[in-house]
């Protein structure tokens, strides 16, 4: 028995040693990995966002601080990182572990081509999608010998070697089995050649499908020789819509604008619809960006920006037909014929006429005022000269005012009119006396005129007289006992004498003569 207990003592020794060293950190790990939160990897995929509920087995919301921030990591970039995180005031790491573990995305076609085709693998690819650099290659590369169809393997690499593999075919030929036309283009028969010298038959109705047709699919038959070649053409509208805008100027009462209103020209091959987008305050003054956007039917667009500006209206009518009017007295004036006003926001817009300044009984020079005014208030006030033309009795009156300012002596008239009327070139139009006693020039044939004109309200009997050739005008002056010649022009050869007898004329005129059977003689 006692050996027997000692047995027993011994074997449980043994066991609890066992345990111990054995069993017991096989326990304790699995223990701490069951209650411990924290993960100690954390991998993502390349271009993935991480989060710091991430680290975590499950859902914790304990004391909690990430003392290595997590946007200090470039998670498009295959990597792994420490990350320090404070649980409970006890520092713990945990690895941030970056992997790219997907192959590129790449969509391939077949290539078309003449048997000078040089090999390039990007001529296969459509597209081609990763989050890391990618090289294109080909698998196999054959020699091209002869026409036919030469299969090939193209094979797209990323950085970190995750590769995607397609099959496609290179097809050559003299004629394109598969040819690609932009949607307007107008397809012709040798598109279809790799050498333009090939004599090839098409009907000209296929084309024409083609060529009339939209986007789409079609097929061709091309006769070369003796064989009959079917060609696949993809009509494909790239092209997006070439959009020309305009900048546009409203005012504050316009509460709309149409997005037409922006377009200068728009050029595509199918239909275009169009949109504005923009933040506008109609009614306040301002310049506002707006975009425009044209969408063809395709799906492709254009966009591009353009200005409105809202501006107040401060501009003023502009009124038309004022020229100067004459008319005779007494004439019944229609003020507004052929007058009107245009604004440039309004349009035509009506004038009303001032004329109580214009006597039509009375000749002389006189203005109207004319007045037009917008819908915004703007005013725009202008004169029209109004001319009413004189008669003989007007030229009598003036005549006769003129001869009141000085006396009867024919030296003091002469002297008189010399200094009034000033030399010209002009003869004074229909009415010599008023051109000279309202414009105070002319020539010596105005002067004569009004140097009578004054003398006859004088009382004198005058009369008028020239040389042969006309080329000078002055007056017979009968004085009560004898005529005598008198010249009233400025800077004529009598200034000394004003009443001078036919020798003497002659002798001033210096070899002029006059016609002396039409005039008196002066003794």
């Amino acid at each position: 028995m006692k050996k027997c207990s000692i047995f027993f003592k011994n074997y449980f020794v043994y066991l609890c040693i066992s345990f111990v060293v054995l069993v017991l950190p096989i326990l304790l790990y699995f223990v701490w990995n069951f209650f411990d939160v924290l993960k100690k990897d954390v991998v993502i995929e390349l271009g993935n966002g991480v989060t710091e509920q991430d680290f975590f087995k499950k859902e914790y919301n304990g004391d909690v601080h990430f003392l290595t921030p997590l946007s200090s990591f470039d998670i498009q970039k295959v990597g792994e990182y420490d990350v320090t995180i404070e649980i409970n005031h006890k520092k713990r790491v945990s690895t941030l572990k970056i992997v790219d573990t997907v192959a590129p995305e790449v969509e391939t076609q077949d290539v078309y081509a003449y048997l000078d085709y040089s090999f390039d693998p990007n001529d296969f690819i459509v597209s081609k999608n990763d989050l890391s650099s990618m090289e294109v290659s080909f698998l196999n590369v054959p020699e091209i010998t002869e026409l036919g169809d030469y299969p090939l393997t193209i094979l797209v690499r990323d950085a970190y070697g995750n590769t995607t593999s397609q099959d496609v075919v290179l097809h050559v030929g003299l004629v394109k089995t598969y040819y690609e036309l932009e949607l307007g283009t107008q397809l012709k028969k040798e598109d279809l050649l790799y050498q333009k010298d090939q004599n090839i038959e098409v009907d000209p109705q296929e084309l024409q499908n083609i060529n009339t047709g939209g986007v789409g699919d079609y097929h061709i038959t091309v006769h070369l020789n003796d064989m009959e070649i079917i060609t696949k053409v993809k009509v494909q509208d790239t092209t997006p819509p070439v959009l020309n805008l305009k900048n546009v100027t409203i005012y504050d009462d316009v509460s709309s604008v149409k997005t037409e209103d922006f377009i200068d020209s728009i050029v595509d091959s199918s239909s275009v619809t169009t949109r504005l987008d923009g933040n506008i305050s109609y009614g306040v003054v301002g310049s506002y960006e707006v975009t425009i956007t044209a969408v063809d039917a395709s799906g492709l667009q254009t966009s591009g920006g353009a200005l409105l500006t809202i501006v107040h209206d401060t501009v003023a009518p502009v009124i038309y037909g004022l020229s100067n009017l004459t008319v005779n007295k007494n004439t019944v004036i229609n003020y507004l014929s052929g007058v009107y006003a245009k604004d440039d926001k309004d349009g035509n817009v009506s004038v009303s006429v001032n004329s109580r300044s214009v006597n039509v009984s009375r000749a002389g020079t006189y203005y109207a005022s004319y007045t037009a005014k917008d819908k915004a208030g703007n005013v725009k006030t202008a004169s029209r000269k109004i001319i009413v033309n004189h008669d003989a009795s007007d030229t009598a009156a003036l005549a006769k005012e003129y001869a009141n300012k000085v006396s009867s002596s024919i030296p003091e008239i002469n002297q008189f009119v010399k200094k009034l009327i000033g030399y010209s070139d002009s003869w004074g139009g229909d009415d010599p006396v008023w051109y000279g006693l309202t414009n105070f020039r002319g020539n010596c044939y105005v002067h004569a005129l009004v140097y009578k004109a004054i003398l006859e309200a004088k009382g004198y009997t005058v009369q008028i007289i020239h040389t042969t050739d006309r080329s000078h005008y002055w007056n017979l002056v009968y004085t009560g006992t004898k005529w005598c010649h008198s010249d009233a022009t400025p800077g004529n050869l009598q200034e000394g004498i004003i009443c001078s007898n036919d020798t003497e004329r002659i002798n001033m005129l210096q070899g002029r003569d006059w016609d002396h059977s039409l005039w008196p003689a002066a003794q």
